[in-house]
């Protein structure tokens, strides 16, 4: 599944040969707070292997990677990562295009809840949420635990 947006910008499946080009988006992407455990190449190549159709990046018209959005599931909730957009393509309404195919794959398989972790000095993410109608969950503290 492949389409073009404006400007050229190609969205597609991300496969584990984006991951440098991936990583070095991140890497640069105020608020990402990368953790190496988990974000390394084998860990996001079994990401995409167990969730290939929510999994998204978006290239340029030199087929760079300029935006990734990345789902997953527990069947029962999903969960977004990694959605970051290059600065200098922001507000071309690429990232809310890859969510939106997210968000699309989630329905189609009765997914009816999503969550997303944003980093709590990530002022420019938190923002970017609530315009697309997310909420916070004052109820809640996220714990976690290294094996």
């Amino acid at each position: 599944m492949t389409t073009w947006h404006s400007e050229g910008v190609r969205i597609r499946r991300m496969v584990p040969e984006d991951y440098e080009e991936a990583y070095a988006l991140w890497e640069r992407t105020p608020g990402m707070h990368l953790q190496q455990l988990n974000n390394t190449y084998g860990g996001i190549a079994l990401l995409l292997r167990e969730n290939p159709d929510t999994c998204f990046v978006a290239t340029d018209p030199d087929g760079h990677v300029i935006a990734t959005a990345l789902g997953a599931n527990d069947g029962r909730k999903g969960y977004l990562y990694h959605v970051a957009v290059d600065e200098q393509w922001r507000g071309h309404g690429i990232g809310t295009s890859l969510i939106n195919r997210i968000y699309d794959v989630f329905k189609a398989i009765g997914i009816v809840k999503i969550g997303i972790l944003v980093v709590a000095d990530n002022y420019e993410g938190q923002e970017f949420w609530k315009k697309q109608g997310w909420n916070t969950r004052p109820d809640v503290i996220y714990f976690d635990h290294e094996l």
